[in-house]
């Protein structure tokens, strides 16, 4: 009797010792308007990273803020407002060097969203004016959000951009002919317009496919190390093993496939952002948008 007491006490003396792995709680941004689609794909990623490594580190939450804009949601981050409150945002050293801000150095998107196509206004589309190189986009204005690193970038290469605080406004803008071009990722097309549908003059330009590097990061307040660690160890996996790929691709393809990337003029531009910036890696589904048959068009 005393043999069976003495095994039940040790036993429940090792549950006891045994560590118990605290709920994660992650937080992340929540759709700004009704039929926003922006964020669907990084929070879908974020779970995935959290699974894959809920063996070592245990459960977690997912928990969306009340929805705010970029600037309003960085400003979170930076206060460190939500328990691990993670913003993607594309790469920017004045970001990368606020003291109280961190970036995990992957990927998210596979770098898709440097390849832009634009929503173009009408009258410039029925006038079947050739776009072919940088130096005729010269002569057009481009909306841009306000504090989009875009902005610098299309100003370092030359273009005229008007920046514009009203996301839903720029769609307007472009329809009406305040400015001749609105540009989004090749991923983001497909999903605006379904958002927009009731705007039946907006249209996409199907001459060029603008393309410069525009790697976008999780960032995150750099007190939440363990969020960092976590996440940035089930993202290799998730890429290791396929599973983030597949990701990808459902959400990003049928996108994709509507711009016909691979009948569209190429046109570079430099990223003056990217200084002393060393990626973890190069996303491998370039080389698969250069097999489509993109042309290529030296600035």
């Amino acid at each position: 009797m005393k043999n069976k007491w003495f095994c039940y006490l040790t036993l429940l003396s090792l549950l006891s010792s045994s560590p118990v792995l605290a709920e994660l709680v992650v937080s992340h941004r929540a759709p700004f308007t009704e039929g926003d689609k922006h964020h669907v794909y990084s929070t879908e990623l974020l779970r995935l990273a959290l699974e894959k490594t809920r063996k070592e580190y245990g459960n977690f939450t997912l928990r969306p803020i009340p929805p705010r804009n970029y600037a309003r949601a960085l400003k979170a981050a930076v206060d460190d407002a939500y328990p691990n409150l993670i913003i993607e945002t594309s790469y920017e050293q004045a970001l990368t060097h606020h003291a109280k801000l961190d970036f995990i150095n992957f990927p998210m998107d596979l770098g898709v969203l440097g390849y832009r196509v634009c929503f173009i206004n009408p009258k410039l589309k029925a006038s079947g004016k050739k776009i072919a190189s940088l130096e005729d986009l010269r002569q057009y204005t481009f909306a841009h959000g306000v504090g989009w690193a875009d902005t610098i970038i299309f100003r370092h290469n030359g273009l005229k951009v008007q920046e514009v605080d009203n996301y839903d406004g720029m769609f307007l803008m472009v329809i009406g002919g305040r400015v001749d071009f609105f540009c989004r990722g090749a991923n983001e097309i497909l999903g605006e317009i379904e958002q927009f549908s009731q705007l039946k003059e907006l249209t996409i330009d199907e001459q060029f496919l603008l393309v410069y590097p525009l790697p976008r990061f999780f960032y995150l307040n750099g007190k939440n190390k363990l969020a960092k660690k976590r996440i940035e160890l089930g993202l290799q996996r998730a890429y290791a093993d396929g599973s983030l790929q597949a990701l990808w691709k459902t959400h990003f393809q049928p996108s994709l496939a509507l711009v016909n990337l691979g009948e569209r003029q190429v046109i570079q531009l430099e990223n003056p952002l990217l200084d002393n910036l060393e990626i973890s890696f190069v996303p491998d589904f370039m080389p698969l948008l250069e097999a489509a048959g993109a042309k290529s068009q030296p600035k």
